[in-house]
């Protein structure tokens, strides 16, 4: 499974499909440079189950400031389109699989 690619356009029909996780993360922060084979990784682990998607914070500055991103990489899982959880910073895998097991669940 392939980490999509978010933007405005597509935003709203990705978080609102079911639980999705969404990154944002920009080219300039070095620890944003780690997050898209994070993402990849995780999108197999949790394939069916959680759509994984990747927004790049300064191509998308509206939805950076709609979620009020102060720090990057920034995780947000959403559940019917409602955000439940967020994390900030470079989490391992096991992490973000200790969170999305408790969210999922």
């Amino acid at each position: 499974m392939t980490v999509s690619r978010l933007d405005e356009q597509g935003w709203d029909a990705f978080v609102r499909s079911g639980p999705a996780l969404a990154g944002f993360w920009a080219a300039w922060s070095l620890p944003s440079q780690g997050l898209e084979p994070l993402l990849e990784a995780v999108a197999a682990d949790f394939h069916g189950r959680l759509r994984v998607g990747l927004a790049d914070h300064d191509a998308s500055p509206a939805l950076a400031e709609r979620y009020r991103i102060q720090g990057l990489p920034t995780l947000i899982l959403f559940k019917g389109g409602a955000e439940v959880q967020r994390r900030v910073g470079l989490m391992d895998r096991a992490a973000v699989h200790d969170m999305l097991r408790a969210a999922l669940a």
